[in-house]
């Protein structure tokens, strides 16, 4: 279950274009460009006084119905990409406010945390450490739904059955969710590496650059958010 627009690119990639390819510098530039779309979104609402719950709902469900209309015409990607960066940062901007609030210095502690995993899982993946096949896709796919419905089982138990999941939000417990569902983001950033690299390899127009970037950007957001429950939970067991 990688993301779904970079899985278009196995089909789009069967063709042969006459347009300028592809190129990693390509996808790097507009992958930087996002990523601070996001963050003087992320400000900007916060110094606004909009970073509600209301804001962060409207932003997350914008960011779906984009994720979706790529997910099916990838050919949109270059239109909505810097929209969807504007709108993901709107999402994540309360819960950096409130998380800076409880610890100071975390939000650039997680943005440096992130990037320093997104460029590991990258070293790693060019010296061939890794090898991103149909098995490896396939096991981070199975473990991408288990988390999902484990999110799901848990809401259903402790909304509609009062059931207590409080010892899994911090102390050692916490720590080790927090790691593994980071480890399984790192997972999501070798498939989207490799997608990548068929995608310039094999010639895709460069329009599709956007579509390469757009996903990365999920995954990475993804990352951030992680490695701030990470350092909370660490932070809360050192006070202890």
């Amino acid at each position: 279950m990688e993301n779904p627009m970079l899985s278009k690119i196995d089909d789009l990639s069967r063709g042969q274009y006459v347009s300028e390819a592809a190129s990693y510098s390509g996808v790097a530039f507009k992958e930087i460009l996002m990523v601070l779309l996001v963050a003087v979104s992320a400000f900007a609402t916060i110094i606004s006084g909009y970073a509600t719950t209301v804001t962060t709902i409207v932003a997350c469900v914008g960011c779906l119905i984009m994720t979706l209309i790529v997910s099916f015409k990838p050919g949109t990607a270059g239109f909505i990409s810097p929209l969807f960066a504007i709108f993901e940062g709107a999402s994540i901007a309360m819960l950096s406010m409130i998380a800076e609030a409880f610890l100071p210095g975390v939000v650039v502690q997680a943005v440096a945390l992130t990037f320093t995993v997104a460029i590991a899982a990258a070293i790693v993946f060019s010296k061939g450490l890794v090898t991103v096949d149909g098995r490896f896709t396939k096991c981070v796919s199975i473990a991408l739904f288990g988390l999902l419905l484990g999110y799901l089982l848990r809401f259903v138990l402790s909304y509609f059955f009062g059931v207590d999941f409080s010892f899994m939000n911090g102390g050692l417990i916490g720590i080790g969710l927090d790691l593994l569902i980071i480890g399984l983001a790192t997972a999501c950033l070798f498939i989207d590496y490799q997608q990548i690299q068929e995608a310039v390899t094999q010639g895709l127009p460069k329009e599709y650059e956007w579509l390469c970037a757009f996903s990365l950007l999920i995954t990475l957001v993804w990352l951030y958010v992680r490695c701030i429950d990470l350092l909370l939970t660490i932070s809360k067991l050192s006070d202890d």
